[in-house]
């Protein structure tokens, strides 16, 4: 798999063109599995948000993934990452807050290394993730809603970069 880009390393023109990407898949019908399974009488919201957390964003990603190679957003994929340690761009910008919530240290490489299971991972994710959905204003905050704001793609690309380098140590 190519490496995952920081969306700070994109032009303007990029990032034009990967903010009317996410708006074409998040305006397209039938995208947000997290309402389907609710209208089925699933209440997926312990999976997504407690043990199967990283694995949930990380099919969800996928899913975005698949559909910007088939759209003509293959320069895009893997789906480039924000950091919440910087300002969220102005093109992917929907009425959010600027976060400055880096990566905890217990997060970071050093760390990662001497994380042995992925319980003990995901425990150390999910309460970062919370706070920056919280954090970020806009759409962010509620689950319902949040994959519709186009930063929702980019930070969970960065919480899954986060896993894949767990994975590879």
């Amino acid at each position: 798999m190519a490496h995952r880009k920081n969306v700070s390393t994109l032009s303007n023109p990029q990032l034009t063109q990967l903010r009317a990407l996410l708006d074409q898949f998040i305006n397209k019908p039938n995208n947000n599995p997290v309402a389907e399974h609710k209208a089925a009488g699933m209440d997926m919201s312990l999976m997504i948000h407690d043990m199967g957390f990283l694995v949930w964003h990380q099919h969800f990603i996928a899913e975005l993934e698949t559909w910007l190679a088939n759209n003509g957003g293959e320069k895009f994929v893997p789906l480039p990452y924000w950091n919440p340690a910087k300002p969220i761009p102005t093109q992917l910008n929907k009425g959010n807050n600027n976060v400055n919530m880096p990566l905890p240290a217990n997060l970071k490489n050093a760390a990662l290394k001497t994380i042995s299971t992925y319980t003990a991972l995901n425990n150390r994710v999910v309460p970062y993730h919370g706070a920056v959905h919280n954090a970020a204003g806009g759409q962010m905050p509620n689950p319902d809603t949040s994959p519709s704001d186009p930063i929702f793609w980019p930070f969970h690309a960065f919480l899954v970069a986060v896993y894949e380098r767990w994975r590879n140590f």
